[in-house]
């Protein structure tokens, strides 16, 4: 997918590990594809450092995303590789495969991930066993994809902005507990937060409920209400502990009381959290 008219030339190349911004393509299934990978100053090679995808969402580009929820700064400081893969055409958009409204889709995503660690694996010293998805809005609903098709190289996720889609949960077959992070706006339009009709997909209860009882949890979740850190924002945050099950996978969830379809922390959004170190602190436990 082409850059636009304001985004920068990065290097194709990672020059054998070097630190910086790329923008490599990767050619999976007859397709080139493209992605964005930060690798950190604090990156030396000789210890084995995190992985952190995080996927956009529906008709955007992996620059848009980054632009908008940019994570290098805390990639800089607790040492990880940041990347942001880039979503193929379904009609005039971008996307990601995760069946029911995007069941139109012949993209082999999770065979584009597979190959993309691959790579990684092979030019980086990575931890296999912290590679985390996170991803906003239709890239949270492919981060659920991976938990559910693909945990035997996914140790966590979290999701921005982003339901289950009912295809998803029907396959669903992890290899082992997954801990789960959501943070979800009540007022969102564009994913509703208690799901679509024709029901293609989840609500944000019945997402928090099926990685609950997958976990091996029982009982309610603790709810803390945060603190307020800017009234003018015209929303709160609750926080839902639903704690830890088997393996130690918690299962986590920030209701934005009154948020949109929107990104804490960013601009015009929730600012009590900021969804990247939300994200992270869970992700990296």
């Amino acid at each position: 997918m082409s850059c636009g008219p304001n985004e920068p030339e990065w290097p194709t190349t990672t020059g054998g590990g070097d630190a910086g911004t790329f923008n490599p393509m990767l050619e999976h299934d007859g397709v080139e594809r493209e992605y964005i990978l930060y690798v950190p100053e604090s990156y030396s090679g000789t210890e084995a450092v995190p992985v952190v995808l995080n996927f956009h969402g529906f008709t955007e580009t992996d620059y848009e995303h980054m632009a908008d929820r940019d994570m290098r700064p805390i990639a800089d400081t607790a040492n990880f590789i940041l990347v942001y893969p880039q979503g193929t055409r379904l009609g005039l958009f971008s996307h990601w495969n995760v069946g029911s409204w995007t069941e139109r889709s012949t993209a082999d995503d999770l065979g584009f991930v597979v190959a993309l660690l691959d790579r990684l694996q092979a030019e980086y010293n990575v931890d296999a066993t912290r590679i985390y998805a996170c991803g906003f809005s239709n890239g949270g609903f492919f981060s659920h994809e991976l938990a559910c098709n693909l945990s035997d190289r996914i140790a966590a996720i979290g999701t921005v902005g982003g339901n289950m889609s009912t295809q998803t949960e029907s396959a669903c077959t992890p290899a082992h507990p997954i801990p789960v992070v959501t943070i979800h706006g009540t007022a969102d339009d564009v994913v509703a937060y208690e799901g679509d009709e024709p029901e293609e997909t989840l609500s944000q209860e019945e997402v928090l409920a099926y990685w609950a009882d997958f976990n091996n949890i029982s009982g309610d979740p603790s709810i803390t209400l945060l603190t307020d850190q800017d009234p003018a924002d015209g929303s709160t945050v609750e926080f839902y502990d639903y704690g830890a099950g088997d393996a130690g996978a918690a299962v986590h969830h920030y209701r934005v009381v009154d948020g949109d379809h929107t990104w804490p922390g960013a601009e015009e959004a929730n600012k009590d959290i900021n969804a990247g170190l939300v994200l992270w602190e869970f992700l990296s436990q």
